[in-house]
């Protein structure tokens, strides 16, 4: 398989790991996203040889090179645009998340890749963490009845600089669609399209010279069975923490509780009839080698193209209702499975 690279910002390594993974497997080509990249950040890039091809311009790669697929990761408003020049040649695409800043251009990739039936996946790497699979399994068994509330918890470092991109909403989507579509993504992944409406604040108190990127949000999600689901996100997280992240999960049922937090590597369950107990972790394959390998029939893909696109509706959504301080209907979506 013949890989193209668009772009060496953000999660620009996520695929790494298929490299080994995924039998031929091949870097062939690199090229940026636009004019704040170069092509030396590609000097270390796994899987470079000397018969990787560099472009200084990724259309020209795009027209010089046999390709199967692609990732796009470029500043977060190059990746619609690339994403759908790739689909419009009928390459398969993984994308940097959210695929799109705004619903009318999301609407657009579906119908692109729908046309096509290029295939076509964001990056929802943490769809990959055992202790997440661990909790889905426990909720898909039933083990926790009827799911009726959630917590997620995702707070992150700040770090000593962040590009000027995050200060402006024309390249930056905010902190809903960056940060919390990750927690978005894995309460659909266990709970389901289960959601019917979001509320939320956001603040930059922290650093205002940022706008466009909160330093501190909080939303709510209601569920179809009157359940709610509650997630804050934060780039508070002291410098001096262990780790660069902290991400929690805690989904309470009409029998018992299931939890993770990501740090301590487990999930424990509790139920009416069972005291907690650690649940067995079962490593889970990365997003790109399984993507990959569907691309070859050999496995389902991470996720369907409508699941990508509902998702990334309700996390651009999530932010609507922050911006605006409303309520925002989750109810009619042209992205539910058919």
């Amino acid at each position: 398989m013949r890989l193209g690279l668009i772009g060496s910002t953000g999660h620009w390594h996520t695929y790494a790991p298929a490299l080994g993974r995924v039998p031929g497997l091949t870097l062939v080509a690199v090229a940026p996203a636009g004019p704040e990249e170069t092509t030396g950040a590609f000097d270390h890039a796994p899987g470079l040889t000397v018969d990787t091809h560099r472009y200084d311009d990724a259309q020209r790669m795009l027209d010089s090179e046999r390709l199967d697929l692609v990732q796009v990761c470029g500043r977060n408003d190059r990746i619609p645009a690339w994403t759908r020049v790739c689909l419009e040649r009928g390459l398969p695409v993984v994308a940097e998340k959210p695929l799109a800043l705004d619903l009318p251009t999301l609407e657009g990739l579906f119908h692109a890749a729908e046309k096509t039936k290029a295939a076509l996946i964001p990056m929802h790497t943490m769809r990959g963490v055992a202790e997440l699979a661990a909790v889905r399994r426990a909720v898909r068994a039933g083990e926790i009845g009827d799911p009726l509330v959630s917590f997620s918890q995702k707070t992150y470092k700040w770090g000593k600089t962040r590009p000027d991109f995050y200060r402006n909403r024309t390249t930056f989507p905010g902190l809903a669609p960056w940060v919390g579509i990750h927690a978005f993504d894995w309460l659909y992944w266990i709970l389901g399209d289960v959601f019917v409406e979001v509320q939320g604040r956001e603040g930059t108190t922290a650093r205002p010279d940022f706008p466009a990127c909160g330093s501190q949000a909080a939303f709510v999600l209601a569920m179809h069975n009157g359940g709610v689901a509650a997630l804050t996100l934060d780039y508070l997280r002291p410098e001096a923490a262990p780790t660069h992240g902290d991400e929690r999960l805690r989904i309470a049922g009409s029998r018992g509780v299931v939890e993770t937090a990501l740090v301590e590597k487990k999930a424990t369950l509790i139920t009416s009839d069972h005291r907690a107990r650690t649940l067995p972790l079962t490593p889970q394959t990365d997003l790109f080698t399984q993507f990959a390998r569907s691309l070859r029939g050999e496995a389902p893909p991470p996720l369907t193209l409508h699941e990508a696109c509902r998702i990334t509706e309700i996390a651009l959504k999530a932010q609507q209702a922050a911006d605006t301080r409303r309520v925002v209907s989750l109810r009619d979506s042209p992205y539910r499975s058919p």
